[in-house]
């Protein structure tokens, strides 16, 4: 081995003890270092969602049992500080729908009932829509991969999936290389099976934007339903303690959810006290509202889909869930 190595060049020796150094401390961390860069992704991702001017064309596509059930195209513009306005094309049935948001308002306009509904952005302490998504650490509750890279719309894109801690696939996005844009954006039910899928089919940043497209003139005789001001949020022993009853907890939820536990509100119908439940997987949310004597229903009266009653209870589930799963959730509150 001596002889050996006293005929190898040092510079040789050098050259290959750096490599295999590189080599190794490149293939230890990999692992961490890739979910490390994915999560980057995704932040930077969320923040330009809000921050970076485009306007584009989208398509937009509704799946159930993992079947196409629903499509629209939509012209997207955005103009940075919240400022938006996304406006469908197609199907025919649904041409001339606008969504409006100056960055403090949001006008939503639907041209066959002729209906405009405005809410204030959400803000403060207040939960962030759905694709504002969650950052890594030791409680998250979704990993983090990065799949390499994909074209999405002309642009090279990032390609990132977030999956629950059993391994499911949760949201999948394709992040537009320089600009960091969602460029398309897939959500599965916690099944796995897809449920949404949006893409553009063309983008283009930094566009001129008219000095009005951010704003919104109330059609004349339309119907106007305001949104009521977000509700605080508060822990769920305090929340019980304001509505003046415990909270009925689904002893199922589906893989990956969570009770928000320091983020129940208490509603009011008809006069009387309502708790308001968010579950929440780190990118998807459904919420229970729960009071006694509700919505006219009977103890123990059953209805199809979301409404249903436990003991004395009525309870309302919101959100985008399975129908088996939420009989799950049903079956599992049941006194």
């Amino acid at each position: 081995m001596k002889r050996l190595a006293h005929r190898i060049p040092p510079q040789r020796l050098l050259l290959a003890g750096i490599t295999g150094l590189i080599c190794l401390v490149g293939m230890m961390p990999r692992a961490e270092a890739d979910e490390g860069w994915a999560w980057r992704v995704v932040q930077r991702s969320v923040q330009a969602g809000c921050d970076v001017p485009y306007q584009g064309y989208r398509d937009v596509v509704i799946f159930r049992g993992g079947h196409k059930v629903a499509g629209f195209r939509q012209k997207v513009w955005q103009g940075g500080e919240g400022r938006r306005r996304v406006m469908i094309i197609e199907p025919p049935d649904q041409r001339g729908r606008i969504e409006v948001c100056d960055g403090q308002t949001r006008w939503e306009y639907y041209p066959r009932t002729h209906e405009v509904i405005i809410s204030k952005v959400l803000g403060g302490d207040q939960p962030g829509p759905a694709e504002m998504l969650p950052k890594p650490g030791p409680s998250a509750r979704l990993h983090a991969s990065y799949l390499g890279d994909g074209r999405i719309a002309g642009r090279l894109a990032h390609i990132v999936e977030l999956t629950t801690l059993a391994g499911r696939p949760a949201r999948k996005l394709w992040v537009d290389r320089e600009k960091f844009v969602q460029l398309k954006v897939q959500r599965f039910s916690p099944s796995g099976e897809i449920i949404y899928s949006a893409y553009f089919t063309t983008i283009t940043y930094d566009p001129e934007f008219s000095p009005d497209l951010f704003s919104f003139t109330l059609p004349k005789g339309c119907r106007i339903m305001d949104v009521p001001p977000a509700l605080p949020r508060m822990d769920l022993e305090q929340a019980e303690l304001q509505a003046g009853f415990p909270a009925i907890l689904p002893q199922y939820v589906p893989d990956g959810y969570e009770l928000e536990r320091s983020h129940v509100a208490v509603a009011h119908r008809e006069g009387k006290p309502v708790l308001w439940l968010s579950f929440s997987n780190g990118v998807e949310r459904f919420s229970l509202f729960q009071g006694r004597k509700w919505l006219g229903m009977a103890a123990g009266e059953q209805r199809p889909g979301k409404c249903w009653t436990a003991g004395s209870f009525c309870i309302v589930l919101v959100g985008s869930l399975p129908a088996d799963e939420v009989q799950k959730i049903k079956k599992s509150m049941q006194k």
